[in-house]
């Protein structure tokens, strides 16, 4: 019934009239509703998708109507839950344990395609002890990660968060010398030579690393791991590899994460950064890529902002007012969890504030 009458409105706010439009356009969104929007975990309780839109809608003026639901209907991208648990389920064995693979056969001049030996070679199991998984964000699913390798990474390997201290440190590094030694690799002080730092999502790539041109100076959650492995002794300084695993990254994001890091670690002479996109995303399905102009309008209209996004001082190191997201990536990106702030604010804008998004964002920063 709830679904019935969420119809109703949105029939009444778009002004439909033809029967065939009705039901070609309602059982659409009931599908997309049922297999993905309806499960938006800030959605209020209670509140589904029809329903959510139909309000949203109504919000706009009449004749932003139909480029506001062509937008929904033609341009979002959602990620669900089940999508991403099947991008986390795959990095293990797909992506992972291939790189390992891969430096063992490059150490040990033995073809790629030699599986079973690579797989059952010494160093292919030392490797594997001395991986160092952390988490940079909530988002990392690390715990999922752990479930999805089937044992292979332990409790001691990984980490929620990148900012471990020296007393979790010193944690890790005492258990990676029981591990060591109890399969037999001799180490006088063993450290990590594989570090896999995770996340889910990057849509500018600002807040992994970024250059203060005011400050001369490196800054984002990059630079601080880096220091942190070097000054809490983590690696190995004869040979250590580090990895970004991203599971969803924008091409922008992906370019401005190689420019600046690649900079960075010379500078620093640290090793360069590796990254690895399980689902890139291409810079075409950014809005302002779309040749829609009723689109292009909709965006710039200033009653569905809220100026205070502009003052948010994360907002400004994107360089942007926020309007188009931030550092102006215009997605139309939602993840089931939350949606990211480099989307339009017309997805995302809080629900405190004048205008609300369709898929209200909860920040992860306080509000002044």
């Amino acid at each position: 019934m709830q679904d019935l009458n969420a119809a109703r409105i949105l029939t009444a706010v778009m002004g439909w009239r033809d029967l065939s439009t009705i039901q070609e356009y309602v059982k659409k969104l009931q599908l997309l509703a049922d297999y993905k929007y309806d499960h938006y975990q800030r959605f209020a309780p209670g509140r589904r998708f029809i329903e959510s839109l139909a309000l949203w809608l109504e919000r706009l003026d009449e004749t932003d109507r139909a480029a506001a639901f062509e937008l929904v209907t033609q341009h979002l991208i959602y990620f669900s839950d089940a999508e991403f648990s099947h991008l986390v389920q795959t990095a293990y064995p797909d992506l992972i344990v291939q790189e390992r693979m891969r430096l063992v056969a490059e150490e040990h001049n033995i073809p790629t395609y030699r599986v079973g030996q690579l797989a059952r070679h010494r160093r292919f199991e030392e490797l594997k002890l001395k991986s160092l998984y952390l988490g940079l964000s909530d988002g990392a699913h690390t715990n999922e990660l752990r479930r999805a390798s089937n044992g292979e990474i332990s409790n001691e390997q990984i980490w929620q968060a990148y900012e471990l201290g020296e007393q979790k440190s010193e944690d890790m590094l005492q258990e990676l010398r029981t591990s060591t030694s109890g399969r037999g690799f001799s180490a006088a002080d063993p450290r990590f030579n594989l570090i896999w730092l995770l996340d889910d999502f990057s849509g500018s790539g600002n807040t992994y690393i970024r250059y203060d041109g005011a400050k001369k100076t490196y800054k984002g959650k990059l630079k601080r791991v880096y220091d942190q492995l070097h000054s809490e002794r983590l690696v190995d300084p004869s040979y250590y590899e580090v990895f970004l695993l991203l599971y969803v990254a924008t091409s922008q994001a992906i370019d401005h994460i190689e420019y600046w890091c690649e900079r960075f670690t010379a500078e620093m002479g640290y090793k360069p950064l590796q990254i690895r996109v399980l689902c890139p995303l291409e810079r075409d399905i950014a809005l302002t890529k779309i040749s829609s102009a009723t689109i292009a309008q909709l965006l710039a209209k200033e009653r569905y902002f809220d100026s205070r996004v502009a003052k948010d001082k994360h907002i400004a190191v994107g360089g942007t007012d926020g309007r188009l997201g931030f550092a102006g990536c215009a997605l139309p990106v939602v993840l089931s969890h939350n949606t990211p702030n480099n989307s339009i604010y017309l997805l995302w804008g809080y629900e405190q504030y004048q205008f609300s998004g369709l898929f209200p964002r909860v920040t992860r920063h306080r509000e002044p």
